[in-house]
C-alpha cells in the first residue's frame, strides 16, 4: 500500500527531460564534458528518442572528438530520420572531418527545410564552389549575407562564384565592399587583387597588388598578378618591367616567360617575344604554355612553317595534350593541308570531347571540302553535349545555309534555333544577326531584318556582307535612296571576304587557346 502523501517516483521520460535541460544549460556555460554526461544519461532514460544521442554528438564535437560525434549523430538520425537538428549537426561534423559529399547530402536536406540557415548555406556554397557548380554556389552564398559581411575569405569565395557564373556586376559589388574593408590579411588582399583582375577592374587590381607589403612571401605570384593586370591595361612597359626580374636567371614557372613574351609581342618586339617563348620551351619542355604561344606568334605573323616544327616537337614531348593537337591542326588548316588537320582534330577530340573549338575547327574543315553532312554531324554532336560556344551555333547555321534553307521546312526551323542560341550566348556577335536577318527576309519580315542588320553594322561596320544585305533589306522595304547609297559603297560580298573571315576565325581560335591566363603561377 502506498504511503499517504508520498511523491510518485519520476518516470524515465521526466528523468530524460531533466537531463536534457541540464545538458543544454551546461553547453551554454561551455562545460562540455559535464554536458556530455547529462546527454548520455538522457540516452539511457529515453533510448527510443534522438535527443540524447544528438546532444551527445554536439558535446563531443565541441570537445574536438569528431569521430565519436559523427557516430552519435548517426545514431540519432537512425532513431529519427526526420530530426533536423541531428542531421544539421551531423552535416557540420562530416564537413569538419572532410567527408564533404556526405556533409553536402545532409546539409542540402536542411537547406530545403530552412533556406535562411546561414551556416548551412555557407558550407554548401563552399562545397558547390569546389565542385565548380558556380551558379548554385553563388545562390547559397547569397543566402548568407551576414556571414559574408563578417568573413572576407567567404566573401572572396562568393565573388569568385559570381564571376564564374558570368554575373560580373554582382561580383564587382562584392569586391568593391572588400576593397574598402579594413583588416584583410595579405593573402586575402592578394586574392582580392586577383579577382579584381578577373572582373576586368584592372586599375583597382594594380592598386591592391601594389599595396601589399614589401615582404610579401610569394613575390613571384604577386609580380605575376601585377604584370597580368598591367598587360590587360595595355601598359606593356610596366608589365615587362615587373616580369624582367622574375625572368632572369632560372625562372620558376613557364607562365612568367610566356607572359613576358606576350607583352614583348604587344610592344612590337616580336624577336624578343620569340626568344622568351623558346627559352620557356627549353626550360619547361613538358609544359604546353610556350609551345602554344609560339603557335600564336606564327599564326598572327602568317609564318606557319616556322612554328609547325616547334608545335610538333611539343606533341612528341606531350603526346596527350589536346590543345597542342588542336593548335597544330589549325596551323595545318591555315596552310590548306586539311587531311593532316583532320587527323589532329580527331586525336584532340578523343582526348577532350568537351572542348567546343575542336568541333568548330572540324566543321570548318569539312565545309571547305563541301562535306556539309559531315560538318552538320560534328556540330550536332557538340549541341548534344550542350557545349556553350557561340561558334558552334553560328557554324551550325552556316552549314544549313550552305545546304539550302527555305521557309516552312525543318531546316529553316533548325537554322532559326541555331541563330537564337548563338545570340543568347553572345548578344554582340554581329554575324549571327546577319544570319537571322537572312532568315527574316525569306519570310518577308523586312523591318525585323533591317533592325538586325543595323545592329550587325554597328558591331562590324566594315563587313561587306552585312552592308550588302542591309542594302537589299532597304530595297525590299521600299527605301530605294538608302539602298542605292549603300549599293554604291559596297561590292557584293564575295568569296574573298568570306575566306578572309574564316582565316581570321581560325587564327582567333589559336589565340584563344594560348591566351587563357586565369591560373596563378
Amino acid at each position: 500500500m502506498d504511503t499517504p502523501g508520498a511523491q510518485a517516483p519520476d518516470t524515465p521520460d521526466q528523468k530524460a527531460s531533466r537531463a536534457d535541460e541540464a545538458g543544454m544549460r551546461l553547453l551554454r556555460e561551455k562545460r562540455y564534458a559535464e554536458a556530455l554526461e547529462q546527454f548520455r544519461l538522457e540516452a539511457q532514460y529515453a533510448p527510443n528518442l534522438p535527443q540524447g544521442a544528438t546532444g551527445e554528438g554536439i558535446a563531443l564535437a565541441l570537445l574536438g572528438r569528431l569521430e565519436e560525434a559523427e557516430k552519435a549523430l548517426n545514431q540519432a538520425t537512425q532513431i529519427d530520420p526526420t530530426d533536423w537538428r541531428a542531421r544539421r549537426e551531423l552535416g557540420i561534423v562530416e564537413w569538419q572531418l572532410n567527408h564533404q559529399d556526405a556533409a553536402a547530402k545532409d546539409l542540402s536536406a536542411i537547406a530545403k527545410l530552412f533556406p535562411d540557415d546561414e551556416g548551412v548555406n555557407i558550407l554548401l556554397g563552399q562545397y558547390e564552389l569546389g565542385q565548380k557548380n558556380y551558379p548554385q554556389a553563388a545562390a547559397y552564398f547569397a543566402a548568407a549575407p551576414a556571414e559574408l559581411a563578417r568573413n572576407p575569405r567567404l566573401r572572396l569565395m562568393a565573388a569568385e562564384a559570381l564571376l564564374k557564373s558570368g554575373r560580373l556586376d554582382q561580383a564587382k559589388g562584392q569586391l568593391a565592399a572588400l576593397h574598402n574593408q579594413p583588416g584583410l590579411t595579405p593573402d586575402e588582399r592578394f586574392r582580392l587583387g586577383w579577382l579584381l583582375g578577373r572582373a576586368k577592374q584592372y586599375q583597382e587590381a594594380i592598386d591592391v597588388f601594389k599595396s601589399l607589403p614589401s615582404d610579401y612571401p610569394d613575390r613571384l605570384k604577386l609580380n605575376y598578378g601585377l604584370a597580368l593586370a598591367y598587360l590587360e591595361e595595355d601598359d606593356f612597359s610596366h608589365c615587362i618591367e615587373t616580369l624582367k626580374p622574375e625572368a632572369t636567371g632560372t625562372p620558376s614557372s613557364p607562365e612568367v616567360l610566356s607572359l613576358l613574351g606576350v607583352a614583348e609581342e604587344k610592344s612590337g618586339h616580336t624577336d624578343e617575344a620569340y626568344i622568351d617563348f623558346r627559352r620557356g620551351i627549353e626550360m619547361f619542355p613538358d609544359d604546353d604554355e610556350c609551345y602554344l604561344d609560339i603557335a600564336t606568334l606564327g599564326a598572327v605573323h602568317l609564318n606557319y612553317d616556322l612554328v609547325l616544327p616547334v608545335v610538333s616537337a611539343g606533341i612528341v614531348r606531350i603526346p596527350r595534350d589536346d590543345k597542342l593537337l588542336l593548335t597544330r591542326g589549325l596551323l595545318y588548316n591555315l596552310k590548306g593541308q586539311r587531311e593532316l588537320a583532320l587527323a589532329d582534330y580527331q586525336k584532340a577530340l578523343a582526348l577532350a570531347p568537351e572542348r567546343a573549338s575542336i568541333y568548330v575547327a572540324m566543321a570548318m574543315s569539312y565545309e571547305d571540302e563541301n562535306k556539309y553532312s559531315a560538318a552538320l554531324d560534328i556540330l550536332q554532336q557538340a549541341v548534344q553535349r550542350q557545349l556553350k560556344d557561340v561558334l558552334v551555333y553560328y557554324f551550325l547555321g552556316d552549314v544549313l545555309f550552305r545546304q539550302g534553307v527555305t521557309p516552312n521546312t525543318p531546316q529553316y526551323e533548325q537554322a532559326r534555333s541555331a541563330v537564337e542560341s548563338a545570340l543568347s550566348l553572345d548578344p554582340d556577335f554581329a554575324f549571327a544577326y546577319l544570319q537571322r536577318a537572312k532568315l527574316e527576309m525569306m519570310t518577308r519580315q523586312t523591318q525585323a531584318a533591317i533592325a538586325d542588320l543595323e545592329r550587325a553594322r554597328q558591331l562590324e561596320p566594315n563587313s561587306q556582307a552585312i552592308l550588302y544585305q542591309l542594302a537589299s533589306a532597304y530595297r525590299q522595304a521600299g527605301r530605294a535612296a538608302e539602298a542605292q547609297q549603300l549599293f554604291a559603297s559596297v561590292v557584293q560580298a564575295n568569296e574573298n571576304e568570306d575566306q578572309e573571315g574564316r582565316v581570321r576565325m581560325l587564327e582567333e581560335i589559336i589565340v584563344g587557346i594560348s591566351s587563357n591566363r586565369s591560373t596563378e603561377p
